[in-house]
């Protein structure tokens, strides 16, 4: 019901004044509309022509005094009086907007007189005609107008009486109404003085009920009020025991007293902080306590409140999450953010004379067993080698996992560096011992970089850094090893960077090209075909050695795209040597990587597309590594090569993984016999039975047999003698250029040979 008086009131008081505005300013603007001088303005314009009229009559009649100029005056005066008709609030006459056509009319009569008042003359009886019907007319339109703009203000002034009779009733009733909306107010203040009582009964009531703790305290810093969720929060047995004690009784806090202190002396409140606070149940809560004045009727702090809520949970959870933020969720072990912060900490904290040793940890193939098991078993793989490293390290020592399988260890207070590469060599020994996991028995084994602080650095980043480089050189050199970084090592690896910019702006700048190894017909000796290997020649360097620039490309995934150039190159070579009417098939290396996924067939089909290449043009080299990751996944992309029309070619057949197995399943056109069996064929021992079996064994499987490196007539001879089909190497043939190339195929004299290294990209 209170609520009820208290709209009506409002409404009411709210209604009356609004409605006498609304009335006051409905008056203001008839009082306007009645005090409009369109009349006078009407009748000034009357009153200026009938002057004109009798100017240029006087002036007609040869008076002296009316000259002519001031006949013109009088008819600019005349002129002058249009405008106001149809400016500021005048223009909003009723009789101006519903007949426009006057002031229009007007305009259009006068405009007749312009060029006859300028041009007329005393004695001009036909302009004279004409000004006066052009007067005629003006004086008929300004007549009518001023009759209606005194109609209207007769109008608006009956009608703002009318309205003032009307305003003065409602100002009467709204004075009433608001009258009667002041008692209404008068009789809630005397409900709600009467309800205090209850309302502060219904306050208690609700404080206690409060999820949070609230305590009140006087000026003297006792407590005056405490509900059941604070009393939860201390150790007293009742409210009633804490009204009157210190603050103290409930918070032991030291800063507890002060912060009263200051909330009362400065009448601010004190900003939240985190307090511990044993439960009623014994256990031990997290509090976020916020100290607040309140003031009493002269202005000053009369108490002060102190609410406390329990963030046990949140702060449980906040510790959860900057743990997984700071951890890695599968080892447990600190990550980067958390191994880059506690770097830092030791490097500041490190003792004069000592040393801090950080070690970059790489587990060597740990992702052909995430490729080839599965990911559970390389998860499993991971806390294997965790376990294996924490039981290896120091007290104090640090291990931390930066991503994949690179981890990194902090060793703190060397004294010499002999200190680190014992625990980088121990690290290597017992990560190199087998593993037995899910069933399958595994050796990964580790390389590792180490770089020490402050000989190689003291920042987080340059010892990274350099730990890094020593772990390239360490991997680079058969891993399974530890490599102290050297300044050495970095100018290798600028080298290298270098070299991998020089070769993107050769592949951008077509500075790449091809030179073309002859294949042999070992009972001909005539060209049967070639293989194209991939030349740089550096604008400032020379030639380049693919042996320097091909592993560059293959670690920074350049190997795509020059490998997409180099069988473009040959597929068209091919072609224009077949319009010179030499057919000369094209063999190209593509590595094992290539046949990872499907990458390998998709280059080849782009480059035959592109260059329109016969597919029978076309032989492409693999080695043994494609088997690595799945024979089966293997034979249907050399099955995909084949269909095209591409013949397949195993290199360096005996050298790696080789099993017959695979050769009974992989459809090879071509196999290879690589070049250290035929070096074999020279001196006494088995080398001849092995590449005999070879050749019996590829052409009792349909296949072809390439001898590589022949640069003997006697391993030419031999090979002969067991039936190889073709051959190459120095002896018949280098690297010679396409020209020179079509020059041997023809059997031209002296072919020209490019001037590069013997290996093959």
């Amino acid at each position: 019901m209170t609520v009820g008086l208290l709209v009506a009131a409002a409404v009411l008081f709210v209604g009356s004044v609004s409605l006498v505005l609304v009335r006051a300013r409905a008056q203001m603007r008839l009082e306007e509309g009645s005090q409009r001088v369109s009349v006078w303005y009407t009748s000034q314009a009357l009153v200026e022509l009938q002057r004109f009229r009798t100017m240029l009559l006087r002036h007609d009649r040869g008076d002296a005094g009316v000259p002519r100029h001031l006949v013109e005056e009088r008819y600019e005066i005349m002129l002058s009086r249009l405008p106001l008709l149809v400016e500021g609030e005048e223009a909003t006459a009723r009789s101006l907007l519903e007949r426009p056509d006057v002031v229009e009319g007007l305009r259009d009569s006068l405009a007749q007189l312009d060029a006859d008042v300028h041009t007329w003359h005393s004695g001009d009886v036909v302009r004279r005609t004409r000004i006066e019907a052009a007067l005629d007319e003006a004086d008929q339109l300004l007549t009518g107008l001023n009759l209606a703009l005194h109609a209207e203000r007769k109008d608006a002034l009956d009608a703002a009486r009318s309205h003032a009779r009307v305003l003065t009733a409602i100002f009467v009733g709204s004075l009433l109404g608001l009258l009667v909306s002041g008692a209404l107010l008068l009789l809630l203040i005397w409900r709600g003085a009467r309800r205090t009582a209850d309302a502060e009964r219904t306050l208690r009531v609700l404080v206690d009920a409060l999820p949070v703790g609230v305590a009140a305290l006087d000026t003297t810093g006792r407590i005056v009020l405490l509900n059941e969720a604070g009393l939860a929060l201390t150790p007293l047995d009742g409210k009633e025991a804490a009204i009157g004690l210190p603050i103290s009784a409930i918070d032991p806090a030291p800063e507890a007293e002060a912060e009263i202190a200051r909330v009362f002396a400065s009448g601010q409140p004190v900003p939240p902080r985190d307090s511990l606070a044993r439960h009623r149940d014994g256990t031990e809560r997290t509090l976020l306590v916020s100290t607040a004045p309140v003031f009493g009727a002269a202005g000053a702090v009369a108490r002060v409140v102190r609410v406390a809520f329990d963030v046990t949970e949140q702060r449980s959870a906040d510790r959860r999450i900057r743990h997984l933020a700071e951890h890695d969720t599968l080892t447990d072990l600190p990550n980067r953010l958390l191994f880059g912060s506690r770097l830092k900490a030791a490097l500041r904290r490190a003792e004069p004379g000592r040393m801090v040793a950080v070690h970059c940890i790489d587990l060597d193939h740990f992702k052909e067993v995430n490729d080839s098991l599965g990911h559970p078993v390389g998860d499993q793989l991971l806390l294997a080698a965790t376990a294996r490293m924490q039981s290896t390290l120091r007290e104090g020592d640090m291990l931390a996992r930066l991503g994949g399988d690179e981890f990194a260890v902090v060793q703190v207070g060397l004294a010499k560096v002999e200190e680190a590469t014992t625990l980088a060599a121990r690290l290597c020994t017992v990560l190199s011992q087998s593993y037995r996991l899910q069933g399958y028995t595994l050796r990964s084994g580790a390389s590792i970089g180490t770089a020490l602080a402050p000989e190689h650095g003291m920042t987080v980043e340059a010892l990274l850094s350099r730990a890094d480089i020593a772990l390239y050189r360490a991997k680079g050199g058969g891993r399974g090893r530890a490599e102290v970084f050297t300044p050495e090592q970095e100018a290798g690896l600028r080298e290298r960077r270098a070299v991998e910019e020089d070769l993107r702006r050769a592949i951008a700048n077509d500075e790449l090209f091809l030179a073309f190894q002859p294949k042999f017909r070992v009972a001909t000796r005539s060209v049967h075909g070639c293989e194209a290997l991939l030349r740089w020649t550096h604008p400032e360097q020379g030639a380049i050695p693919p042996g320097r620039f091909i592993p560059v490309a293959e670690e920074t995934g350049l190997i795509h795209p020059i490998t997409r150039l180099v069988l473009e190159k040959a597929c068209r070579q091919a072609m224009l040597w077949r319009a010179e009417g030499l057919e000369i098939p094209v063999a190209v290396n593509l590595s094992a990587g290539h046949f990872g996924a499907d990458q390998g067939v998709q280059l080849v089909r782009e480059a035959l597309a592109a260059t329109g290449c016969d597919p029978a043009l076309l032989e492409v080299e693999v080695t043994e590594g494609v088997f690595l990751r799945s024979a089966e996944a293997a034979t249907r992309r050399f099955t995909a090569l084949r269909a095209m029309g591409v013949r397949v070619s195993l290199d360096d057949f005996g050298t790696g993984y080789s099993s017959l197995g695979y050769l009974q399943h992989l459809p090879f056109d071509v196999i290879k016999v690589d070049r250290t069996f035929i070096a074999g064929l020279d001196a006494a021992g088995p080398g001849r039975r092995i590449v005999d079996a070879i050749v019996r064994l590829a052409h009792g499987l349909g296949a072809e047999v390439v001898a590589e490196g022949v640069e003997t007539e006697e391993q030419l001879s031999a090979l002969q003698q067991l039936g190889c089909d073709h051959v190459q190497g120095f002896l018949l043939g280098r690297p010679l250029t396409p020209a020179a190339l079509a020059a041997l195929a023809r059997r031209e004299p002296a072919p020209a040979t490019v001037p590069a290294a013997r290996d093959a990209a």
